[in-house]
């Protein structure tokens, strides 16, 4: 991803889902983890930005990089090593038969994790008998902070394993996480009976608790994580709009003729001749039409072709694809004009409000 897919976001995240796949097979991108990806970019940051290969800057996702940046190769060891151990933990808790396969199923990518952090000097047996200890808190439920440990002791022992000055950080996030999750499973819990650190310690104020752990980390990171963060832990509070699918204002043909004259530009900047200029003008207004967001950070013809083996933007594909019904009038949301130019520049025309990304916009 040269240029504009340099420089975006999805960079550290699309390089350690690839990273993943290269180290552990492709069934270990399934347990790909948003926290590990902010562990990794906190490490690029501190580490200045790493070499990336083509096939991690490419738009097809099934390339594979042969080499990987060190921050990421760490990131994605330690993502297929908590999720064995959230699997299983679901497996124990909920009792429903899927997860024991899904765990046979990860069992050698966690095989090959644990012994590459064991040879790194992990101490991945204290990090088991803590994680092992959740339930036996939970029991017991003394207090906020004690059924939180065990995430916020993991989260230090990875984040410091990463860069020893990073502990206090991890260990203030592992918090964050944890109370993050209790309160969003505060209903799916009482329904079903489980337990929840929020439902368990009344007297807590989890919105602000959340708050607070947020502004504590803001301080220890760089401007741009420190942004991200707030905003998705904002919005997963329900305090800011989330993106609203189909509520743009152009219409199928308005969008087909901005794919068209996508292609005609894109067509005049590989200067291409009659046969290449023809291949161009066939494929590219396809999928500039279906997925417009993604095929306009493409500087190339070849880039553009990748994203027929994109998962992003054959997702947007899909939430494109209109079923037939009555007009809808989209709802407006007041506050806010053109709303997308936090995330796709001027150029969305769109009355959704979005929040970091239009994977699946509209947009001309």
């Amino acid at each position: 991803m040269f240029g504009l897919m340099k420089r975006a976001d999805r960079l550290a995240y699309c390089g350690c889902c690839k990273t993943m796949g290269a180290m552990y097979g492709q069934r270990s991108r399934l347990l790909l983890n948003h926290d590990m990806v902010f562990l990794g970019e906190l490490l690029m940051a501190r580490r200045g930005e790493p070499e990336w290969e083509k096939a991690h800057r490419s738009f097809n996702c099934m390339a594979m990089p042969k080499k990987n940046p060190p921050e990421l190769e760490y990131a994605a060891t330690v993502a297929v090593v908590l999720a064995h151990f959230q699997i299983g933990d679901q497996a124990e808790d909920s009792g429903r038969w899927w997860w024991r396969p899904l765990q046979r199923l990860i069992s050698p990518a966690y095989r090959k994790a644990a012994a590459r952090l064991r040879a790194s000097g992990f101490a991945l047996d204290e990090l088991t008998a803590l994680l092992e200890s959740q339930r036996a808190r939970e029991a017991r439920a003394w207090s906020l902070e004690d059924v939180a440990e065990p995430t916020a002791r993991a989260a230090e022992m990875v984040f410091s394993q990463g860069a020893p000055e990073l502990g206090s950080i991890g260990r203030r996030f592992g918090t964050l996480i944890y109370v993050l999750d209790a309160w969003e499973d505060r209903a799916k819990d009482a329904k079903s009976g489980d337990f929840n650190a929020l439902a368990a310690f009344p007297g807590v104020g989890g919105r602000a608790e959340i708050l607070a752990l947020v502004e504590s980390l803001e301080k220890d990171l760089p401007a741009a994580l420190a942004a991200r963060l707030r905003w998705n832990v904002e919005e997963r509070l329900g305090m800011r709009p989330r993106l609203m699918h189909g509520a743009c204002r152009k219409s199928a043909k308005e969008r087909w003729r901005a794919a068209v004259e996508f292609a005609w530009g894109m067509k005049e900047r590989e200067g291409a001749g009659f046969w290449k200029g023809a291949a161009v003008l066939a494929t590219v207004p396809l999928l500039a039409f279906f997925a417009p967001h993604q095929v306009r950070s493409a500087e190339s013809w070849k880039q553009s072709l990748g994203l027929a083996m994109n998962l992003m933007a054959f997702g947007a594909m899909m939430a494109n694809v209109q079923t037939p019904g009555p007009p809808v009038e989209p709802e407006k949301k007041k506050g806010f004009s053109n709303c997308c130019g936090n995330c796709c520049g001027n150029s969305c025309d769109c009355d959704c409000c979005c929040d970091g990304c239009c994977d699946s916009c509209d947009c001309g």
